[in-house]
């Protein structure tokens, strides 16, 4: 309902120079002649059918246009979590380890300055850091136009998108990871294994760290949409060709069955990150187990 209401709508692609009899034709065409409620069914039923009909503006199928923009969000998605998790889980142990230290005031610090920036604004930064000034990088796009492909040349074109919506996730997974940390250390359980004269790190491995990535990983869980979200602004910005930039694309043109279909499929893909986090508990905590 919000989608059919939004000002504007497909009228945008009709010209001036159209009939009105054009115009009513091209409203059939899409469907538009008939009421909201059974325009609503009918894509109901379609959907079911994994069917999300044709695209306004090119009229192909919806699911072969996000068929060709899904890897592509999923390749900087995936970047970025594992840049978030790789970076924020050892700066989390190593702030927590090292309590009210120079480390840990640093890490500290640089948490709040990651949440603090938009993500607009440290793309443009790199932007014209690395991209226009160093000349490092290149500024937009997926590859280089015209040149065979490498893996190099893909890496440095992901580099800086990844980076950038990384900032959604790894500042969070950072305090997170401290403050879930600091807890597990102070447990009973943590001062018998010392007394018991097990090695430090092992203890911090084997026990304290683990049971401290229960609420972390939970908390991924949540921060995960966050990425969808983030995708959105950032491939606007950096030129990558996935399912953000293609959203605001079909925004801006009222592609009504453009805009359903990219949010189902991202819905899909929140569920299924919440149920790779609830599989997850039972490998990390032994109590839990699926039967």
């Amino acid at each position: 309902m919000m989608v059919s209401l939004a000002p504007g709508g497909p009228e945008i692609m009709m010209t001036m120079e159209m009939t009105p009899e054009q115009q009513d034709a091209l409203r059939r065409q899409l469907g538009l002649d008939q009421p909201m409620a059974v325009r609503f069914v009918k894509w109901t039923a379609s959907a079911m059918r994994a069917d999300f009909g044709r695209s306004f503006s090119d009229r192909r199928r919806v699911n072969e246009v996000i068929a060709e923009r899904l890897p592509n969000t999923l390749l900087l998605g995936g970047t970025a979590l594992a840049l978030s998790i790789l970076i924020g889980v050892p700066a989390g142990i190593i702030s927590a380890t090292r309590r009210y230290s120079v480390t840990d005031h640093t890490v500290t610090f640089a948490s709040f300055i990651g949440v603090s920036i938009p993500v607009f604004w440290l793309a443009i930064i790199l932007i014209l850091v690395f991209a226009v000034r160093l000349d490092w990088l290149p500024a937009s796009g997926m590859a280089t136009i015209g040149a065979p492909y490498s893996l190099a040349d893909r890496l440095a074109h992901l580099l800086m998108p990844a980076v950038v919506l990384a900032t959604a996730t790894l500042p969070n997974l950072v305090r997170f990871m401290r403050s879930a940390l600091i807890e597990e250390i102070g447990q009973d359980y943590v001062r018998t294994a010392r007394a018991k004269g097990l090695m430090p790190h092992r203890v911090l491995s084997h026990h304290a760290v683990r049971n401290a990535l229960i609420p972390v990983v939970t908390v991924l869980g949540v921060l995960i949409p966050r990425l969808v979200g983030g995708a959105v602004i950032t491939e606007t910005i950096f030129g990558w060709p996935g399912m953000g930039q293609l959203a605001v694309a079909s925004a801006t043109g009222r592609d009504f069955p453009t805009v359903m279909g990219l949010t189902v499929v991202v819905a899909i893909v929140v569920i299924i990150t919440n149920l790779i986090v609830d599989l997850a508990y039972g490998w990390l905590d032994p109590r839990i187990t699926y039967a």
